[in-house]
């Protein structure tokens, strides 16, 4: 059991820390923090500039934190908590298969930190080696809490900065094209 929990931790802990990094720094392809503030700005997290910052460091802190199996379930939360605004941002209005850009894989990315809140990180862990026993129904309450929380939050962000844009469905051509160009600016 403890080896198949490492190898869990090291396959989804890596490549967290690794979108994250793609979201920091660019790497990996990523479109580091300009493109991903202008993405966060598009899905209605605004301000982008601020909050694709607070994106990137809670995939690389998450993604590492259970990769090392340190502070388990703090890392799983950040990464739940990236997963769920995930969902509700981007890829929930898509259905649920990846394939149409759905929920399927932020869904079992964070059933998996979830599960570790759990669980806990095993055996070959800092946690362990420290003496830590963070995991059980208590982590994963808090988990399910906080991450509730959060999403109300994205939801509301989405909410006012989709109220504060200016309309155009029922404006004439010529206002669509000024209220347009005004934002592309």
């Amino acid at each position: 059991m403890a080896a198949g929990l490492l190898l869990l931790r090291i396959v989804v802990g890596l490549l967290f820390a690794a979108h994250g990094l793609q979201k920091l720094l660019g790497w990996f392809g990523g479109a580091g923090l300009d493109g991903t503030a202008k993405m966060f700005d598009r899905g209605g997290l605004r301000p982008g500039r601020v909050t694709a910052p607070l994106g990137g460091a809670a995939e690389l802190a998450g993604g590492a934190s259970i990769a090392l199996g340190f502070l388990t379930p703090l890392g799983s939360i950040a990464v739940l908590l990236m997963m769920a605004g995930a969902v509700v941002a981007v890829h929930g209005s898509k259905g649920l298969w990846n394939t149409n850009g759905g929920s399927e894989f932020p869904t079992v990315l964070g059933s998996i930190a979830l599960a570790l809140t759990l669980t806990g990180p095993g055996r070959w862990s800092i946690d362990h080696l420290a003496g830590l026993q963070l995991a059980g129904w208590g982590w994963f309450a808090a988990a399910c809490v906080i991450t509730a929380i959060g999403t109300m939050v994205v939801l509301a962000m989405i909410r006012a900065n989709r109220m504060r844009e200016p309309s155009t469905r029922q404006a004439p051509p010529q206002v669509r094209d000024r209220v347009r160009d005004r934002h592309v600016a």
